[in-house]
């Protein structure tokens, strides 16, 4: 049941006693061992510590509480194997007699590797208190809209009503080009859903279900450097879960079970086709602007810097398996350059300040903002000039929110934090919140329109407390069971987060409200997040981490972002250029804003300019250090700093600008600053009774006479 929200209980109760006929699936592996599969070797408390701690110290000046925040690295070695794409491929290949897949690397009784003595649940398993069939009718392909159509008829072949989940899965090719350049590739990768209405007993309904074509390609981070559709044979299959998927397709290439299969597949549910070349063109570029999509991450992988490592492949399972054994590294120089923050200097043709205009009269108010798109620089110049250096820095200011700009008519605005609930609804509007189910229960409905409605229903609440933005989404995969913040997070895959980010962020944005993902992104572990260094392949980082936040920029058009703690490679996120400028403000086009998660004064934290250079927009929760630091800059003379600054500002005031902060106001709107005054007089009932509890805690702690603390 997982958190189940205010009233998730009643709801379990009710699929318990036959109220109502359950219909969720997992969306995650259920292992028999939770502390098995090839990510635990260096996560979690695995989590690993440089050899040569000693001299990143003595080299690195970001050396702050004793070292945590450089000394420690983990690597994503498994590359694409997490989950299903793991379980599920190593079964194919046992049954295929392929790469080793039998051995017994990795297996948890010691003996050859065995998909029954690993896997409990697989990804996609459910219940129901009816069956269904399902029957593949059609598989056709709209080049217009790049994407396939899956006609499914389902039957409710039971005696009690209930709802089936449509679910589809691909396999795509490796063959000799893939293993040449180290493409990996799964079994199968979900690609698609849907969900039927509530089906009567003998009831049928034809469902389709659209396959973007995108979800097909593979990345090819050593070769072609970019996404690319392999030559050769494709599937598409349905299957009540991961595993019926691939043993549905293990059946249409003539296996069974005496091949060692668990249980037989149906070829009937399978639709294939040949591709006969290498397609390396079709998303060379980005669908969104047309951007090159090519490697921004080698940082993040230590073949790049230096350092041998083999990620696994189904290649050689017994090989490239980790070990907790392996991996003690040294940093070597090419690390350490990039784990020092300081690299931030004005360039030698930069502006100078005096070449941006500020306090212009333009008369272009913030109620204008609302219909001026983000591409019409004329009129935006025009309204970032209107405003003086201490309105810009008000602009990237946070405080739960960002405080009101007087001249151009802007209200403030007010963000929340959401766990299970709005956590700052007891201030706005002396209440509590409603407490919802974790992020993981309502993925697991396998239902767009509830992904819609959580995000529909959670604006309306933001909206009755006057709350412009929900730090809430989180876009990160559960990698291992035991990651810290695995209810926050949507599923295991990648494509599924892709799908749930998208109809949860277009809906709350549709209401006007932020929907603000997080947190961005490798951060799929809490063991020494402050700041560890993540290394991972460019192939599963692109397939797998960065999609699952994908789908809520490029498909629900979310406005916010919230950066991680940890370093990807030794980069630390919030600084990290080719992250947030190249990836998410180039090939994504996100127009909206960008913050840090919450600051503290570690100094890995404080490295504000380089921060700002980067593309942050906003330090959550500061409102003094972040500005500070860009007064100080400009006041310099650092030109190149109050350019950013607009920038940032730009970005901010945009992603405001589309929310229900523009509720009630025109052109002719005045907004005054004022301070209530039940706010004042409640400030000194709370100044008096704080120095009466202060001063009683001082009498009864004196020192009496026999020297014992009173």
């Amino acid at each position: 049941a997982g958190l189940p929200g205010a009233v998730g209980f009643t709801g379990l109760a009710n699929v318990l006693t036959g109220k109502v006929s359950p219909s969720g699936h997992l969306v995650d592996t259920f292992a028999a061992n939770s502390l098995g599969g090839p990510a635990i070797a260096y996560s979690a408390e695995n989590t690993r510590q440089w050899l040569n701690t000693d001299w990143i110290n003595e080299n690195c000046a970001d050396n702050d509480n004793n070292g945590k925040n450089i000394n420690y690295f983990t690597i994503y070695a498994e590359g694409i194997y997490v989950g299903y794409k793991y379980y599920e491929t190593r079964y194919e290949d046992s049954v295929m007699g392929a790469g080793n897949a039998a051995s017994a690397a990795g297996s948890s009784t010691g003996q050859g590797w065995n998909y029954t003595d690993e896997v409990v649940f697989p990804f996609g398993h459910g219940l129901s208190y009816t069956t269904f069939e399902q029957e593949l009718l059609d598989v056709s392909f709209d080049a217009q809209a790049d994407e396939y159509q899956v006609q499914v008829k389902v039957t409710n072949t039971g005696d009690a009503a209930g709802k089936s989940v449509v679910q589809v899965y691909a396999q795509t090719p490796y063959g000799n080009y893939e293993r040449e350049n180290l493409v990996e590739k799964a079994a199968v990768q979900f690609v698609g859903m849907e969900k039927t209405d509530t089906l009567e007993p003998g009831q049928s309904v034809t469902v389709t279900v659209p396959v973007d074509r995108y979800m097909l390609a593979s990345y090819d981070a050593y070769k072609a450097k970019g996404y690319i559709l392999s030559a050769g044979d494709y599937y598409l299959t349905i299957g009540d879960s991961a595993h019926h998927a691939v043993n549905n397709i293990l059946a249409f290439k003539g296996y069974t079970t005496s091949d060692g299969m668990n249980e037989e597949g149906n070829a009937d549910k399978v639709y294939t086709w040949n591709q006969s070349e290498l397609d390396t063109e079709s998303y060379r570029t980005s669908q969104v602007n047309n951007t090159e999509v090519t490697n921004q991450f080698d940082h993040a992988d230590l073949n790049a810097a230096g350092i041998e490592f083999n990620y696994l492949s189904r290649s050689d399972w017994e090989g490239t398996y980790p070990t907790e054994a392996a991996a003690q590294l040294s940093m070597n120089e090419t690390l350490l350059e990039d784990l020092r923050l300081d690299w931030y200097t004005q360039d030698a043709d930069a502006p100078a300040v005096s070449d941006f205009t500020q306090g212009a009269e333009n008369s272009i108010s913030f109620p204008d903002l609302r219909l001026v798109e983000w591409d019409d620089e004329e009129t935006w110049n025009k309204f970032l000039d209107q405003l003086t250096l201490e309105e810009l820095l008000t602009a990237v200011m946070d405080s739960r929110g960002t405080p009101a700009i007087d001249s151009v008519g802007m209200p403030e605005s007010k963000r929340t934090d959401d766990n299970k609930g709005l956590d700052t609804v007891l201030v706005a509007v002396g209440e509590p919140a409603m407490e919802w189910n974790t992020e993981t229960m309502t993925a697991r409905t396998w239902n767009k329109e509830r992904y819609a409605a959580r995000g529909e229903i959670m604006a309306l609440e933001a909206t009755y407390c006057n709350l412009t933005e929900i730090w809430y989404g989180g876009g990160n995969i559960h990698r291992l069971p035991i990651a810290g913040r695995n209810w926050q997070y949507y599923s295991e895959d990648g494509n599924f987060g892709y799908i749930v980010g998208a109809y949860e962020a277009k809906a709350m944005q549709d209401m006007g409200v932020n929907y603000c993902v997080k947190h961005f992104f490798l951060n799929d572990q809490e063991a020494h997040r402050e700041g560890v260094s993540t290394f991972a392949n460019e192939q599963s980082i692109r397939e797998i981490y960065l999609r699952a936040f994908e789908g809520a920029f490029c498909e629900g058009g979310a406005l916010g972002v919230m950066t991680s703690f940890n370093r990807i490679g030794t980069r630390f996120a919030s600084t990290n250029y080719n992250l947030l400028h190249n990836v998410l403000k180039g090939e994504w086009g996100f127009k909206g804003h960008v913050t840090t998660d919450a600051y503290t004064a570690d100094s890995f934290k404080s490295h504000f300019m380089e921060e700002l250079m980067a593309g942050v927009d906003y330090l959550c929760c500061d409102s003094t250090h972040y500005v500070e630091a860009i007064r100080t800059a400009i006041n310099e003379g650092d030109g190149q700093a109050m350019e950013a600054l607009r920038l940032a500002a730009k970005h901010n005031i945009y992603a405001i600008s589309r929310t229900i902060a523009q509720n009630g106001l025109s052109k002719n709107s005045v907004v005054v600053t004022i301070v209530p005054w039940w706010e004042t007089a409640l400030l000194g009932a709370v100044f008096a009774v704080g120095f009466v509890a202060f001063t009683v805690a001082a009498v009864l702690t004196r020192k009496p006479k026999n020297g014992k603390e009173a």
